[in-house]
Order: C-alpha cells, then sequence, then structure tokens
C-alpha cells in the first residue's frame, strides 16, 4: 500500500502558503526564472526532457521551462468516454473544468467551477448534455480554490447534494482570508456547508461509478488525486487526474511536499493501472488537440485521451522533475 502523506503546518501558515492568487503564483514563478537556471536546475530539466520525450515534449515545456498559458476558447460539453463527460468551460490556469459521471442513481460531478458560473456554464452545459441538474447527488472537490469549490453551496442549496471534500480542506477553505488590497475586493464567495470527508483509498460511490480519493497536500492541504474506471466502446480503462495543481510553488516546505505528493501518487496510479490522463486545469496536457481527434474519430480508432500506462508514469514523473526544477530555482 502506498505511504500516507500528512499535512501538519498550523492553519495561519496554510493561509499564507496556500492562498496566493493565481497572479502572484505567476509573478514567482518569474522572478525565479529571471536568474539564469544552477547546473541543478538544468540537470532536472534534462531529466524531465528525457522522461517527456516526444510525447509529454509539450507538457514538459510548459511546467519545466515556460508556466503561462492563455485561456482557452470553450469547445462545448463533451463526452469522453461512455460514462465520463466534460463541461471544459473556457478553462484556463485559473477557471477548473467539471467532468460528470451519470451514474445509476444520479449525477455525480468532479470540480463545479466558479460560483459565478454556475448558472451561465454548469447548468446549461449539463442540459446540452441531456442531463438534468435536479439530479446531482455528489460533487467531489479535488481541492479548495474557489474556481473548484465555488459552484457547491449552490448545488448543495438547490439539488440537495452530497459534497466530498478532504478534511483539511474543509478546514482550509473555512480560514479568514485577508481583504484584497486596494479596497475594491468581490463580495466573498458563499461557502458549502460541511458534509461529507474524503478517505484516502476509500472509493466514493454513486449508484455504479466509483472514484478513490488519494492525499496529495501541496497546493493545498486536502489535495487530492483521483483515480476511477472508465469504459470506452464497452472496454475498461483507469483515469488518473492530479487534482492538486500542476505547477510548484510556495515556500521551500511547500515544494518539497508537492513533490512528496506526486511520488505518492504515482505508486497508486502503478497499483492502480492509470492508462488515462486528464487535468482539471488541461492547459498543458494536448487536451484541446485530443478533444479536436475525438471528435474526428472514426469508429475503431483508439480514444486519445488514452495514453497507456506507461505514458501515464512518465507524465507524473516529469511534473515531479519539473518540481524539483523549481525547488532549485528557490534557493538562493
Amino acid at each position: 500500500m502506498p505511504k500516507r502523506i500528512y499535512s501538519l503546518l498550523p492553519a495561519l501558515a496554510l493561509c499564507a502558503l496556500f492562498a496566493q492568487p493565481m497572479g502572484a503564483q505567476e509573478a514567482q514563478q518569474q522572478a525565479a526564472a529571471a536568474k539564469p537556471d544552477s547546473p541543478e536546475v538544468l540537470s532536472h530539466i534534462e531529466k524531465a526532457k528525457k522522461i517527456a520525450g516526444t510525447y509529454w515534449a509539450s507538457a514538459e515545456h510548459f511546467l519545466c521551462e515556460a508556466p503561462r498559458a492563455n485561456p482557452a476558447t470553450d469547445p462545448g460539453p463533451v463526452k469522453l468516454f461512455d460514462n465520463f463527460w466534460a463541461i471544459p468551460g473556457q478553462y484556463s490556469v485559473g477557471n477548473a473544468v467539471t467532468y460528470v459521471f451519470p451514474t445509476s442513481a444520479g449525477i455525480m460531478l468532479i470540480d463545479p467551477g466558479h460560483a459565478k458560473d454556475v448558472e451561465s456554464v454548469l447548468l446549461p452545459g449539463l442540459k446540452t448534455l441531456g442531463l438534468d441538474p435536479a439530479n446531482i447527488k455528489v460533487v467531489i472537490l479535488a481541492h479548495g480554490h474557489e474556481d473548484h469549490f465555488g459552484g457547491s453551496a449552490y448545488l448543495q442549496e438547490h439539488y440537495g447534494a452530497h459534497i466530498f471534500m478532504a478534511a483539511a480542506d474543509w478546514d482550509f477553505i473555512n480560514i479568514p482570508r485577508p481583504p484584497a488590497a486596494g479596497g475594491n475586493a468581490a463580495p466573498p464567495v458563499p461557502l458549502p456547508k460541511r458534509d461529507m470527508v474524503a478517505f484516502e483509498g476509500v472509493p466514493i460511490t454513486l449508484g455504479d461509478e466509483s472514484v478513490t480519493p488519494v492525499f496529495i497536500p501541496g497546493h493545498t492541504p486536502g489535495s487530492l488525486g483521483l483515480i476511477f474506471p472508465v469504459k470506452d466502446g464497452g472496454k475498461s480503462h483507469v483515469v488518473g487526474m492530479v487534482g492538486g495543481g500542476f505547477i510548484a510553488q510556495g515556500s521551500a516546505s511547500q515544494v518539497s511536499e508537492f513533490i512528496d505528493s506526486l511520488e505518492h501518487f504515482e505508486q497508486w496510479t502503478k497499483m492502480m493501472k492509470v492508462d488515462v490522463e486528464i487535468q482539471n486545469h488541461p492547459v498543458f496536457d494536448g487536451f484541446a488537440d485530443k478533444l479536436a481527434a475525438l471528435r474526428a474519430r472514426k469508429p475503431g480508432e483508439p480514444n486519445p485521451f488514452v495514453v497507456g500506462e506507461a505514458n501515464y508514469t512518465k507524465f507524473v514523473e516529469l511534473m515531479t522533475e519539473c518540481a524539483r526544477a523549481t525547488m532549485y530555482r528557490q534557493k538562493p
């Protein structure tokens, strides 16, 4: 059984470490990149390049060298597998994709997105897919940032959906945040009422579908990796999602924890034979190209989201090497 990782940082330290807005994160990356890379940094970038090969070359470039991406044009709701659909919206580093399981007992969602997008993106997307939002029963939150949990209070209030999140992030979202600079802060987003707690290795099940959470603290104290089965033309596959961010950020201890979490998640993905790669911020893994290939797919052709077990392992390993490069960039 893979080792467990627990975050022991006190609440005030967590607030300082994990509540950085995306602009601050990008500024941190740019400041670190302003000085020439050390031999240690270059060594980890070279390892990442070798792991990536041509298959994950764009992911390596983004994660290790140029972590910037423009918001994507909303491709519209799409069926990725027989039992797994996506509502991407205008996905970006600050906008998460919502994933949908239409189960035998109702709808299960992963990451309902920003509160502001529930009525304009999420609910119309479900209706486009022929799904009734009133049937939403379970919502899984990969981590406690607003672009992931924001819509959950609405779904809880209007449809009685049960909200699952790691205990550490239930605590995290309730830490009082300092007011935004300039005095023009938007009103706070409604928080979901504390509900269901996700436990590592304990499947979250609704009807005939299950999702296995894995603790991967680092991006937030309660970030989750998610692993679950899907079917493509009746053939079984297993999806892995690194649900706790994708670029190492924050203090040295936070980056170190992120690296440990990726190694931990890799153990789980090998054990559960993950062969499908998706992200909740798919800005660096060829998501748009895969969607285009999926729409053009002819009967008998492979599903572009199925990457194979070996390639999935390489994906997680290159994320880890790029995080190590970030760790060495932070050193004076």
